[in-house]
């Protein structure tokens, strides 16, 4: 599937060198400052969403597991981002690749909750496309 979506974004149009170097530059901290609101957003969810179950009338369940579902994609998201801290200031492709998964996840989440952000998922796989030779 990489190799799929690296063929994709590869026939786009190179942005410039110096915007991948700072795409480069400034990956790992929006990594870590986006992992760690996301997780702490996530998991606020999680232990609110049963207050949100009792809450609704009909379709309670239905409800219920749609919230539970896209709130534990939002932590695995947000605990992705966070561990791939290091590896991005390492320049190491395990980094990377954990950013893509996250990114993968939260396009999931957006279809999942039907929500029209997956196309904002799609958008930012550009630059990651981008930036991924500059990672080993």
């Amino acid at each position: 599937m990489i190799n799929w979506l690296d063929t994709l974004y590869s026939k786009l149009p190179k942005l410039g060198q110096e915007l991948r170097d700072f795409i480069v530059r400034v990956l790992p901290i929006l990594s870590l400052l986006a992992g760690i609101l996301l997780t702490f957003s996530s998991v606020i969810d999680i232990i609110g969403t049963p207050f949100i179950n009792l809450l609704s009338m009909g379709g309670g369940a239905t409800i219920f597991q749609k919230l539970m579902i896209v709130n534990v994609l939002g932590l695995l998201e947000g605990i992705f981002l966070i561990v791939a801290f290091p590896a991005l200031r390492k320049k190491s492709k395990k980094g990377w690749g954990l950013v893509l998964y996250s990114q993968l996840l939260w396009i999931l989440s957006a279809l999942l909750s039907l929500s029209p952000s997956f196309v904002l998922g799609l958008l930012f796989l550009y630059p990651l496309f981008q930036v991924r030779g500059h990672y080993r």
